[in-house]
């Protein structure tokens, strides 16, 4: 039981209080759909990605392995050692409801920088590498998403947590309180008129 004492100013501040939990559970419940709304559009955009991710996958492997067929694995084995590893990416970010939301941009029009020569390689390498340098793109979209529906499912799951909990428990304890301080006010009232009208009844 609440200690909020029984006295007309406590039943009009609480009064407010439950108005504005009230709204405050509508509003979280707004934001837990228009996160929950973002979230679909970032799984359907990954079904897409992840379909260009198994194609590419498809493609830079078949192209991997005419290069091993026409250099060998042994040389293919090298050629790959001395690839410079490119790790050009850049993320920022933007806020959805109060969650960030990494934004990740790699582009693969950097050539790379080849320590072999010419007569080391052959067309099917050249294809290989730019294979994966395509799948390497399709990758670095789909973890961002990956992170960003991880994101969203966090922030819809504590938004839910906070909604429940102001309309299972918080509430419902303030119109308990709003309750017993109107019927103790009530009959405090009745006490008083029925005090009066004994007064009353003596003087005459």
């Amino acid at each position: 039981m609440s200690n909020i004492l029984p006295t007309k100013s406590n039943l009009i501040k609480l009064k407010k209080t439950i108005s504005l939990s009230k709204q405050g559970q509508e509003l979280l419940e707004k934001k837990k759909y228009i996160l929950m709304n973002e979230k679909e559009k970032y799984i359907s955009k990954k079904k897409e990605i992840e379909d260009k991710f198994n194609e590419g996958y498809k493609n830079a492997l078949l192209a991997f392995q005419n290069a091993n067929i026409d250099l060998g694995i042994n040389k293919i084995y090298n050629i790959s050692n001395n690839i410079e590893i490119d790790n050009s990416l850049d993320i920022k970010y933007k806020t959805i409801m109060g969650v960030d939301i990494p934004i990740v941009s790699y582009t693969n029009n950097k050539k790379p920088n080849l320590t072999f020569g010419l007569l080391e390689s052959s067309i099917s390498v050249d294809e290989a590498i730019g294979s994966f340098q395509a799948l390497k793109e399709s990758l670095v979209q789909l973890a961002s998403i990956e992170i960003t529906i991880s994101r969203l499912d966090t922030a819809i799951r504590k938004v839910q947590t906070r909604s429940n909990s102001l309309k299972d428990i918080i509430i419902p304890n303030y119109i308990a309180d709003e309750k017993r301080i109107q019927d103790t006010l009530d009959e405090k009232d009745r006490e008083e008129f029925s005090r009066m009208k004994m007064i009353k009844n003596r003087n005459n």
